[in-house]
């Protein structure tokens, strides 16, 4: 693990020097070589310790040196042909490409997860619903998870801090909002129950974030103008998010107690909060599946809360009557880092035969 964690600061040294020397073109053209060097170096490295590592990372390295022997005939050829456009691509902007996908392939290479970060100050507001409402929007292979004969769909707001996509920190994108609509289901796998949530709706205030998710994990993400404010006072915190939908502010508010509160056992707050997998629905026969890893949280007693919001232009006519319907419950929780691991895509015989949507109240 040090090994790995120690090539990666090397390359990442090198890496950003180039990009940094870029600024004056000539220098950055010359260390690029360096950085090439380095690479290479540490590549042959990774060779040798392939064995440690996952079939996915050795996929990966397997690529890199795919992509080095290409621009190395590259090289040649446009050597031979005296081609200064040529030489331009395969001298310095595919060898930079090549770098950035090295530099996050070392960045991840002993880990298999796709996004690290942290989930602060969890919002969460749930509604009794009628499971009919949900059955178009559930993945194959799952179905829906109720607690006390009660289905429910949440709407969470919190706050992403530390964000890390494939190990790396992407500059304007480590803290900010999101609020999601989200509902419950479980799957049954190798004798025990997966209990995950789905999403209608992910809203966050980055493109490229609604970019990856929707194009990576073919997420139902979209970009709005967000805000958020805690305003603190001796014995009592507020939350607010806030996102602008079409000019007009939609609104969270929570106030609570200032001691976090353990959650019961059994809890309708567990059943809330202690899902650990994200499923996506593809199609009728397909689904991708998400591990997401996080400690056991802590909730914050509630106040007083406030809900200002148009669910029709949000999220549809399907969710229009949550505008005239009260929560079942409101809870706060503290939240914790997480961990989310890369996708994986159910196949067809691996589908769990969805039950009949037969429940009884």
């Amino acid at each position: 693990m040090t090994t790995f964690t120690n090539l990666h600061k090397i390359n990442k040294i090198f890496y950003f020097t180039t990009l940094g020397l870029y600024l004056l073109v000539y220098f950055g053209m010359l260390f690029q070589i360096v950085l090439g060097i380095v690479q290479v170096t540490i590549g042959i490295i990774l060779l040798v310790k392939m064995k440690e590592l996952s079939k996915e990372k050795k996929r990966k390295i397997r690529l890199y040196w795919i992509l080095v022997v290409i621009d190395f005939f590259l090289i040649l050829t446009n050597s031979a042909l005296g081609n200064d456009f040529g030489n331009l691509i395969s001298f310095f902007l595919f060898p930079m490409v090549i770098a950035t996908y090295f530099y996050f392939l070392t960045a991840n290479i002993t880990s298999d997860s796709f996004l690290h970060a942290e989930w602060k100050n969890l919002a969460i507001l749930n509604y009794e619903v009628d499971p009919k409402i949900l059955e178009k929007y559930i993945p194959a292979g799952t179905e829906i998870d109720i607690w006390n004969n009660k289905c429910y769909v949440s709407l969470v707001g919190f706050m992403f801090k530390n964000t890390k996509v494939l190990g790396v920190k992407i500059p304007f994108h480590v803290n900010f909002e999101e609020v999601n609509l989200r509902f419950y289901v479980k799957r049954f796998e190798n004798g025990e129950w997966k209990r995950g949530v789905v999403f209608i709706k992910e809203i966050v205030p980055k493109k490229a974030i609604t970019f990856i998710a929707n194009t990576l994990y073919q997420e139902h993400y979209e970009t709005q103008k967000m805000k958020h404010e805690i305003i603190e006072d001796d014995e009592t915190q507020t939350f607010i998010y806030q996102w602008k939908n079409k000019e007009q502010w939609n609104t969270i508010q929570l106030e609570t107690e200032k001691n976090p509160l353990e959650i019961e056992i059994d809890s309708e707050a567990e059943f809330i909060t202690e899902h650990y997998f994200g499923y996506t629905k593809i199609d009728n026969e397909t689904t991708f599946e998400y591990e997401v890893q996080h400690p056991r949280w802590e909730q914050f007693k509630i106040l007083n809360h406030k809900v200002d919001i148009d669910f029709q232009e949000n999220y549809g006519n399907d969710f229009e009557f949550l505008e005239t319907t009260i929560p079942t419950s409101v809870f706060l929780a503290k939240g914790s880092a997480i961990e989310v691991k890369n996708k994986r895509k159910l196949e067809i015989a691996d589908l769990f035969t969805q039950r009949s949507l037969n429940y009884e109240y």
